[in-house]
């Protein structure tokens, strides 16, 4: 049922549709504007990365949104990451996705810890996280400029350790595309 497929050139407009709605980026750290050319640079980017890696969410076979490891750390075994859902009518999956993706990372790729940035007023993904075994380890005060105003980041973390030990989701396992 839901499905992780590396993200392609053929995903680059829907994405860039889905990432520049006001709904979505509200709470993104970084704007962007909708400009196909400036989205296939990104893609060449990413695509030669070996310290992120992105996919595009699936869902009964229809594309809903992307989720991406970042900063990926080999040496210290951590990375951050993100997500989001870009069809309005699937959010409801926002809460169960993370769990797939949790049980494929820590085990893919024997991560030691996960963090996590929350942007202030993003209140359901903070709980959300904090669900899911996330501490709140700090915020960063007026550190990203949105419209014309300064908002808090918080930061999280997830341990491998303390995700394993919520020990109710570990039959959450997704098909990721390599």
């Amino acid at each position: 049922m839901i499905r992780f497929i590396k993200l392609r050139e053929e995903h680059l407009e829907q994405v860039l549709e889905w990432r520049t709605k006001e709904d979505v980026t509200q709470f993104m750290n970084t704007d962007i504007d909708k400009d196909m050319e400036k989205q296939r640079e990104w893609f060449r980017k990413i695509s030669n990365s070996t310290t992120d890696f992105y996919w595009v969410i699936e869902i009964k076979e229809k594309p809903v949104g992307v989720i991406s490891l970042n900063n990926i750390d080999y040496v210290n075994k951590r990375t951050s990451w993100g997500f989001y859902i870009g069809e309005e009518k699937y959010r409801l999956y926002g809460g169960i996705i993370p769990p797939y993706f949790y049980n494929y990372i820590f085990s893919k790729f024997d991560f030691h810890k996960i963090t996590a940035e929350v942007m202030e007023g993003n209140d359901n993904v903070l709980k959300l996280n904090l669900f899911h075994g996330y501490r709140l380890v700090g915020m960063y005060k007026d550190h990203i400029l949105k419209n014309g105003s300064y908002r808090d980041l918080n930061l999280l973390e997830l341990l491998k350790e303390d995700w394993l030990q919520l020990n109710k989701y570990q039959k959450y396992i997704g098909e990721f595309e390599e």
